[in-house]
Formats: C-alpha cells, sequence, structure tokens
C-alpha cells in the first residue's frame, strides 16, 4: 500500500507542469540564498582576516627586532624569539552622535565619521604580549640569562614571569 501512495505521488509530480516550475523555483531559489551567504560570510571573514594578517606581521616584526638585538648580547650567541599575543589588532573609529528628540520620545544616534569615502581611525592598538620565549646559545649562562630577561623586560615592558628563557643545544 506504502509503495503505491509513494509512487502515485511521484507520478503526479512527473505529469504536473505546474509542479516542475515549483520545483524548479525551490531550487533556484535555495541557489541564490547559497551563493549569498557564502559571499556575506566571506566578507566578514576578509575583515577578520585583514586584522589577523596586520598583527601577525606586527608580532613577526617584532620578533625579528628581539633576536636581532638579543643576539649582539655579550655571550648570547645565536638567539630564537618566539612571541605570543592575547588577540589581534584592534582599531578605534572616530564617532559623531546626533540627538534629535520629539514631543514624544528622544532619539540617539551614532554613526561613524567618513572623509573622502573612509572611516576615521583615531588610533590602532597593537595586542598586547602574553609571553616570550627565547632560546640562546649562551643562556647557560647565568649572566648572559640576567642580561637577556633584563633587556627583554624593558623592551617589552613586561613581568619576568611571562619571559621564559632557554639555553640552545
Amino acid at each position: 500500500m506504502k509503495n503505491s501512495v509513494v509512487k502515485n505521488f511521484f507520478d503526479k509530480i512527473k505529469s504536473s507542469d505546474k509542479m516542475r516550475y515549483v520545483i524548479l523555483f525551490v531550487c533556484v531559489g535555495c541557489l541564490i540564498l547559497i551563493v549569498v551567504f557564502n559571499f556575506v560570510l566571506k566578507k566578514t571573514d576578509d575583515k577578520s582576516s585583514d586584522d589577523t594578517d596586520a598583527a601577525i606581521k606586527y608580532v613577526n616584526e617584532l620578533e625579528d627586532k628581539l633576536e636581532n638585538l638579543l643576539s649582539k648580547v655579550d655571550g648570547a650567541g645565536k638567539v630564537c624569539v618566539c612571541i605570543t599575543v592575547e588577540s589581534g589588532m584592534e582599531t578605534v573609529l572616530a564617532y559623531t552622535t546626533t540627538c534629535t528628540e520629539t514631543s514624544s520620545k528622544k532619539e540617539t544616534v551614532t554613526t561613524p565619521v567618513i572623509v573622502n569615502g573612509k572611516t576615521v581611525v583615531l588610533k590602532e592598538m597593537y595586542p598586547k604580549i602574553s609571553g616570550v620565549l627565547i632560546v640562546s646559545e649562551g643562556a647557560g649562562k647565568l649572566s648572559v640569562y640576567a642580561k637577556l630577561q633584563q633587556a627583554t623586560k624593558s623592551i617589552l615592558d613586561l613581568d619576568a614571569d611571562k619571559i621564559e628563557i632557554l639555553a640552545m643545544k
């Protein structure tokens, strides 16, 4: 009995021209929704990846500078540095606030300031450093270890507990 009901249903779909158009319309609609959602999601991913790329570039440059400086410390020898950060770059935008008041309500609207088609950036804040690993050929000597730690504390404004120094093998 079930097989005959299912078979009758599909036979009606096959024979009905209106049903074919409905199915075609639904399929095209689904395809359009998929394309739109992929486009929207890709746009938001691109924005966050720009922030991530800027943070990675900042960290890489900082690691290179620190390696270069620390390798010049007397007795340090070859130095490798790894820096970890808590988050990505943070951008603070300029906003303007407009207040309108009618007899029944007060409305406040905040919008970003745009000049020449671009949003005005007040400042860009670099990510906060959460830790540093330094591997040095000379770190086995206490005097070199202390110099590396003090230099890193001074350069990056970090507490000693966020700096790990190891001897290179």
